[in-house]
């Protein structure tokens, strides 16, 4: 303590004029100290720092951090490049590790033994993952119908129908109900949902009734989307999934789940499409249709077609043509109540084969078809006279204006029975004070068809007038030869001479000759001139015909070769269905069918070799031995040509003779 007052005792440093330092003055002054640069020459300082850097210890933490990022920078540039996404759903499957995929299986399957749910969804899980492809045509129009699963690899494939198979009916069952909600729902959130639809495609696939198992959930799911295109054609892309395995499947779920939103603008496209392509896959084979769900779908294209654009109700009543065909075709020849029930439904009014539209008139060709193949719905007909008289009437004109297509088709007998009948029927309404126009075109489409049916053949005069002057000809020649070639001593030669024209007649017959010989001169002469003319003019468009020639040929192999190439990648799918569904099939039919080439060739073999030994001991023996039976070719090749050379000079002086004629 110095001048009687208390000092402050601390760590504080004083400064020279006694005053205590705090933090901040030592940073400042720190910081306003001397440089390095004042202190060292430059090149002492450059020295200095490359000394530091030699010494790690010794570094800065600034040049430590610089020198670890650029060994970062460096090590990152050393890394190899990562694989590009795939952009399409086969390279996605193809990049798929299959290793992978089954030990995801068999690690849920211990970890779950008792949930088979929780194997499946992480099995989607993985699939979602691996194939994040964005999806412009959510019902693969432009592809196969079973594709994507088409193009699985066989081991995934392999590993994700034994997981199925495993989980049981009744789960997959209720995981192909989930996955549909699920298909929505990640849709709605943006994300991939590929696994979903591959999973979807193969639980159809191997139990298609799944489609159809719950309709009014999935018509209540379809209904709380559809005002979301994509995600609502995904949804009936996956309904329809059935019917291509099964053809009632589909067609019940193309009734319940597809036909109800036709009208709606984004899916009435796809509908139609949807039953061209079962109609069409499933014609060849043995699908029965009832009468039942014939006349509903009648009804059902009748209520829909109005309200679609022109376009696709045109292709809508095509499909109907088709299914009635399908139904006709395997109806056996018992359709009176076809007759009864489709008669029925026509309009009760009389229409012409020419206002039929396109609906009533897949009607009246349902009626034909009955009456082709069932006589008797004839007698059903006749039945119907007096409640379907106008109906009975269009299709009358309809038979009577297509006559020529229908005519060996329907039954006549039986036909100009009913015709005749309905005549009668026209007549007694014609008795009435008000007379119905249309019983009275009725009365005269029936007339027609009378006449049609009554009326003999045309006859041939052409053909027959033609086989007239052959034989006349004939007999004159026979007649002439007969006498040694001296018309006026022949028969008809004297026929002539009576009636006095003999002498007329001869010489129209030289001035046809003399008039054919100067022809046939002129012909000579001047043939070869017009045909180097004509070849001339001809040349560029027989070069324009060679180029196009040349451009159609290559085009074809180049289709040809792109036919062979499709053939050879899609041929290892097609064994491989074939392999997964029937093990084993393709190896036998390849060794039955090596075994029949070896039999058919050793046979071939044999049998060849007997003909050749039978004909060479037993045939062409004696007069019929080879070296006899060329010499008698040769033979007759001579004297052939001999005769056609002299027949040829015979012809010329004929000619020259009758040129001169005057």
């Amino acid at each position: 303590m110095s001048n009687g007052q208390w000092e402050v005792v601390g760590k504080g440093k004083k400064s020279q004029n006694g005053k205590i330092k705090n933090k901040e003055e030592e940073k400042k002054s720190f910081k306003n100290g001397p440089k390095l640069e004042d202190i060292m020459p430059h090149s002492q300082i450059k020295s200095f720092y490359a000394g530091m850097e030699i010494d790690d210890d010794r570094k800065p933490a600034k040049e430590n951090k610089n020198g670890s990022k650029k060994k970062k920078t460096q090590e990152k540039k050393a890394e190899p490049p990562k694989p590009k996404p795939p952009k399409t759903i086969e390279a996605a499957f193809e990049a798929m590790d299959p290793a992978e995929l089954a030990n995801i299986i068999a690690t849920n399957k211990i970890r779950f033994s008792n949930a088979p749910l929780v194997w499946l969804k992480e099995v989607a899980s993985f699939l979602n993952s691996k194939t994040q492809i964005e999806v412009e045509d959510p019902t693969f129009t432009n592809y196969p119908p079973t594709y994507p699963l088409s193009t699985l690899p066989t081991e995934i494939r392999t590993s994700l129908e034994n997981v199925l198979q495993d989980a049981g009916k009744a789960n997959a069952q209720l995981f192909f109900d989930v996955t549909l909600t699920a298909l929505a729902n990640d849709m709605s959130r943006g994300q991939s949902v590929n696994g979903h639809r591959l999973l979807l495609q193969m639980l159809a696939n191997d139990y298609p009734e799944f489609c159809i198992a719950s309709v009014q959930k999935s018509a209540s799911l379809r209904n709380s989307y559809q005002n979301r295109p994509p995600i609502g054609l995904s949804l009936l892309w996956a309904f329809g999934q059935g019917g291509l395995t099964d053809f009632s499947v589909g067609l019940k779920a193309w009734q319940e789940l597809f036909l109800p939103i036709i009208e709606l603008k984004n899916y009435s496209k796809f509908v139609v499409v949807y039953l061209s392509n079962l109609l069409d896959r499933h014609a060849e084979m043995d699908n029965k249709v009832s009468l039942d769900q014939l006349l509903t779908m009648c009804d059902m294209v009748n209520s829909k077609r109005n309200s679609l654009p022109k376009d696709l109700s045109s292709d809508l009543i095509q499909q109907l043509t088709k299914y009635k065909d399908m139904y006709f075709s395997r109806s056996g020849n018992r359709l009176q109540v076809t007759f009864n029930q489709i008669m029925k439904k026509l309009p009760n009014q009389f229409l012409t084969s020419y206002n039929l539209d396109s609906y009533t008139r897949v009607l009246v060709e349902s009626l034909v078809d009955c009456l082709e193949k069932d006589d008797s719905c004839n007698a059903t007909w006749r039945q119907l006279f007096h409640r379907c008289t106008k109906q009975s009437a269009t299709l009358l004109d309809f038979i009577n204006s297509n006559w020529e297509e229908l005519s060996s088709k329907l039954k006549k007998k039986s036909l100009k029975i009913t015709v005749t009948e309905y005549k009668l029927v026209s007549a007694d309404a014609l008795k009435g004070k008000k007379k119905d126009e249309t019983v009275i075109k009725a009365n005269k489409i029936c007339q027609d068809i009378l006449d049609r049916m009554t009326s003999t053949r045309r006859f041939p005069w052409l053909w027959a007038s033609f086989l007239l002057l052959i034989s006349i000809g004939g007999l004159v020649s026979y007649d002439v030869y007969r006498v040694g070639g001296n018309f006026p001593k022949s028969a008809s030669g004297k026929i002539l001479n009576d009636l006095g024209v003999l002498e007329h007649s001869q010489r129209a017959w030289q001035k046809t000759l003399s008039t054919s010989a100067r022809g046939y001169l002129w012909v000579e002469t001047n043939a070869p001139i017009y045909y180097a003319q004509t070849v001339e003019i001809c040349k560029p468009y027989a070069e324009l015909s060679k180029d196009v020639f040349t451009v159609a040929y290559k085009k074809t192999g180049i289709l040809y070769g792109n036919l062979k190439d499709y053939i050879i990648e899609k041929t290892p799918v097609v064994v491989a269905t074939i392999e997964h569904y029937a093990p084993g099939l393709v190896d036998s039919v390849q060794g039955y069918a090596s075994s029949g080439y070896e039999v058919v060739k050793k046979y071939s073999s044999e049998y060849y070799q007997f003909t050749a030994d039978y004909l060479k001991t037993k045939v062409f023996v004696g007069e019929w031995a080879p070296e006899i039976l060329q010499t008698k070719t040769q033979t007759a090749l001579n004297v052939t040509r001999d005769h056609m050379t002299t027949y040829f000079h015979w012809f010329r002086q004929q000619v020259n003779i009758y040129s001169e004629i005057p």
